[in-house]
């Protein structure tokens, strides 16, 4: 575990150049509530990451869902829901309410109230559900640790990307589980690593290996710069809890809570052990054709380190209570 790591000031020095000095002025100067809204609005900023890569979605779906072209939205419903009908959703920490809204495609949902910190965000979801027109989203601005949801009152509550940021996970779980009704459901597609990043050193030094000898030349420079991404970085805490005070604060313990709180009815690997650090920031370079052979390359590498590590930092899991 390391405080402050050389490579947090390469990474500095590069979100500068990208989004100029008012980037970090808001990072240094705002309190934790401020910097956390602050990530979370800027969703309009140049980033490149390993989401953006069409045949790593692909992978996700073949791992979720057993199909390349299938979504876990319509697999859940598929699988868990397709009998019912009239069912509410609540969805903590929607972002811009992409999946929301694949989730309200489906008949069997009469209501979808979905919440986030950030205000960019779901004045984006709300445009984006009335260009589609789609009238049984809720989207509003909320706070997962005031807010009150009625008892029993929601059949299927969803986590995107969004339990990792907070903390006191127990007690929120258990505040769920009294939403939920009865032999209702919690989705989540989550990150489950180590706490803030802090992976081990055989962990660090197996992905800056790999992608020294895998990743070319070419491959390597870093989104509308001419920079050069030398070698894969792991943040230090004190860069993590600058930039993003919510990232992955308790991240380690979520499963294991989980598994206390509810009754596991499936679990799926997708992996990141590897992709997420080699792609961060190169991303971009994966969508053309030349690319495939060394994702292809790079997808068996991550199959043998989650064999060896016998854990996924990312997994798909349906909980029932």
């Amino acid at each position: 575990m390391a405080f402050i790591t050389y490579l947090d000031f390469v990474d500095l020095w590069y979100k500068l150049r990208e989004r100029g000095t008012s980037y970090a002025a808001k990072k240094l100067f705002s309190n934790a509530e401020q910097r956390i809204k602050s990530t979370w609005n800027e969703d309009d900023l140049p980033s490149s990451n390993w989401w953006q890569v069409e045949a790593v979605r692909h992978r996700w779906n073949e791992l979720i869902t057993g199909n390349q072209q299938t979504i876990y939205p319509d697999y859940v419903v598929q699988k868990w829901l397709s009998t019912q009908t009239n069912l509410k959703l609540l969805s903590i920490g929607c972002g811009t309410g992409q999946r929301e809204l694949e989730f309200a495609k489906h008949a069997c949902f009469a209501q979808i109230d979905a919440f986030d910190i950030a205000p960019k965000a779901i004045d984006d979801a709300r445009k984006t559900a009335a260009e589609l027109g789609i009238h049984t989203c809720h989207f509003f601005v909320g706070d997962v640790y005031h807010d009150i949801w009625p008892d029993e009152h929601y059949d299927v509550v969803l986590f995107h990307s969004s339990l990792h940021h907070f903390k006191q996970i127990d007690g929120l779980l258990k505040k769920v589980k009294r939403t939920l009704k009865n032999n209702g459901i919690i989705i989540i597609n989550e990150y489950v690593g180590a706490n803030r990043f802090q992976f081990n050193h055989a962990r660090k030094h197996q992905v800056n290996n790999i992608y020294q000898t895998e990743i070319p030349t070419n491959f390597k420079t870093r989104k509308n710069t001419a920079t050069v991404k030398s070698q894969v970085y792991f943040p230090g805490l004190l860069r993590m809890v600058i930039s993003d005070p919510s990232e992955a604060v308790e991240s380690a313990s979520i499963l294991t809570l989980l598994q206390q709180n509810f009754r596991q009815l499936e679990l799926k690997n997708y992996g990141g052990n590897l992709l997420t650090f080699i792609l961060k920031d190169i991303a971009h370079h994966f969508n053309s054709p030349q690319a495939q052979p060394i994702l292809e390359k790079l997808f068996a590498l991550e199959d043998e380190l989650l064999q060896h590590e016998q854990q996924s930092d990312f997994v798909f899991a349906v909980y029932q209570k």
